[in-house]
């Protein structure tokens, strides 16, 4: 169509070259006018000089009209000037203001200049060329009078030649130059055409391209590539395309997976609720047995409500949409609180606690209510794959220059090595990455977007011996007035042996 990309480049670059083309030929032919005009009054200039040769051998007038063949050179050199030129010519001798002259007519005359003239004549006496206009204003104001030497054999200048031309008939129009230069700008202009075609086509065809590959991927086909070779920023911006169609095909693919796996999550409590339900209702369950099962519904609907939570914390982490409140807090201090919080779980699996603080106090910037979430978190499924017996938990904090390291290990079943690079991701199913149906399977993805959300991000290793959860948080210098949380006694020692200090 008329309107498309094509015919607005290609008119575009059009209207650049007949631009160019009109501004370069209107510069050429000045140019060309200019150097035409030169050389045409070169030319008249020379014919002056051709009379004055023809003057050398004459140190008078009156000698011209005493040699018959002198009189038949200069009369046919004259008529030939005037008819070419359509020039006057004067061969002038004076002598002391009075000058004899002889004109084109062949008329000679006594004439007495007035001075601008006499000034003209005595720079030409000088050995001098002149050229003036309006010099003789009975000729008219618009006649250039050139004026040359007229020298005898010895090299005395005896006297002048003067040409009379108009300046009409110096000048050289535009309209004589349009043979030699219209041919050339219509050569060019169509050079400049077919240059513009194939110039628009070739810059038009990669965003045609590119145009049908995003055609095609709002229509669902993520695997269309663009294939370009022109290379330049467009090629660029087809490879950037390409990683973009790329993320948004492994996005549809999580999508589809996190689709899958929620509805899964969801399915299953929702079955186990319903059989229940449907169990109690038709007298399947006994009535003694009606507290039990009650109480089965009400943990798969916590989990289910857990879940929904999860799901709708990591919308607002992933949109940006969950403001952050960062202040100091002391991170030594949150692990003391949360190490309270899960103390009986620590007393009922008998797992040993190993606390490795850097210093009494640790202040860090962060928003303390997350970061308690990503350590409660990080606790928690430390003591999930601890065994009862031999278990050991360890956390710590430790300073490395302007950032503070805060860790979570223990010495359960380490992580596989196929299942390591995937625990962060959600819903994964391998048995370490979830939670063994006791949570959502979303905790540690949270954990990443909240440390992410800090500027930092959270890192797992495991090998035999040890698994450990690590991330870092700005350094900060402890607040002016920091309230104290607790007593300043140790809290009791648990049975394990260990003992946090608030």
């Amino acid at each position: 169509m008329r309107g498309g990309l094509f015919w607005r480049i290609f008119s575009a670059i059009m209207v650049a070259m007949l631009a160019a083309v009109v501004v370069f030929t209107g510069i050429m032919s000045t140019m060309l006018q200019q150097v035409r005009q030169e050389s045409y009054e070169s030319e008249v200039r020379l014919q002056a000089h051709e009379i004055a040769d023809y003057m050398t051998n004459l140190n008078q007038l009156s000698s011209v009209r005493d040699n018959v063949t002198m009189q038949f050179i200069l009369r046919s050199k004259i008529a030939d000037i005037h008819d070419r030129y359509n020039a006057d010519i004067w061969i002038v001798s004076y002598n002391s203001g009075i000058a004899q002259v002889l004109d084109s007519s062949w008329n000679t005359s006594e004439s007495i200049f007035d001075s601008a003239v006499m000034e003209q004549l005595q720079i030409i006496q000088q050995g001098n060329e002149i050229r003036v206009t309006g010099l003789f204003p009975e000729l008219g104001d618009q006649i250039v009078t050139i004026g040359v030497p007229w020298t005898y054999s010895d090299g005395q200048v005896v006297g002048s030649v003067l040409l009379h031309i108009s300046t009409e008939e110096l000048q050289v129009h535009l309209s004589d130059l349009l043979p030699t230069v219209l041919p050339a700008a219509v050569l060019t202009l169509a050079l400049g055409t077919l240059l513009s075609f194939l110039l628009a086509r070739g810059q038009t065809k990669p965003l045609r391209e590119i145009d049908n590959a995003v055609r095609d991927f709002t229509k669902g086909d993520l695997t269309r590539r663009v294939e370009l070779h022109c290379g330049g920023e467009l090629e660029v911006l087809g490879n950037s395309i390409n990683r973009m169609a790329s993320e948004l095909s492994q996005l549809e693919d999580s999508r589809r997976n996190f689709v899958a796996a929620v509805s899964h999550e969801l399915r299953s409590p929702l079955t186990s609720m319903r059989g229940y339900v449907e169990a109690m209702l038709d007298g399947t369950i006994s009535q003694t047995d009606m507290d039990r099962y009650l109480h089965v519904v009400l943990d798969e609907t916590n989990r289910l409500t857990d879940l929904v939570r999860d799901l709708l914390d990591m919308s607002r982490f992933e949109s940006g949409k969950f403001p952050l409140d960062i202040a100091p807090f002391d991170a030594n201090e949150m692990f003391r609180r949360v190490l309270i919080n899960y103390e009986k779980r620590i007393d009922a699996k008998n797992i040993s606690v190993d606390v490795q603080f850097d210093g009494e106090r640790c202040f860090v910037l962060g928003d303390a209510n997350r970061i308690n979430q990503v350590i409660s978190n990080l606790v928690d499924n430390a003591l999930k794959f601890l065994p009862s017996e031999g278990g050991v938990l360890t956390v710590g904090t430790r300073r490395e220059g302007k950032r503070v390291n805060l860790s979570v290990r223990n010495n359960g079943e380490p992580i596989s090595e196929a299942d390591l690079p995937h625990i962060f991701e959600r819903f994964y199913t391998a048995d370490k990455a979830r939670t063994s149906g006791n949570g959502t399977g979303l905790g540690l993805s949270i954990c990443r977007l909240i440390v992410r959300q800090h500027g930092s991000d959270i890192s797992a290793r495991s090998g035999p011996g040890e698994t450990a959860f690590e991330f870092s948080l700005e350094a900060c210098e402890p607040p002016q007035e920091q309230p104290r949380i607790g007593s300043a006694q140790p809290l009791p020692e648990s049975p394990q042996g260990f003992t946090i200090y608030s």
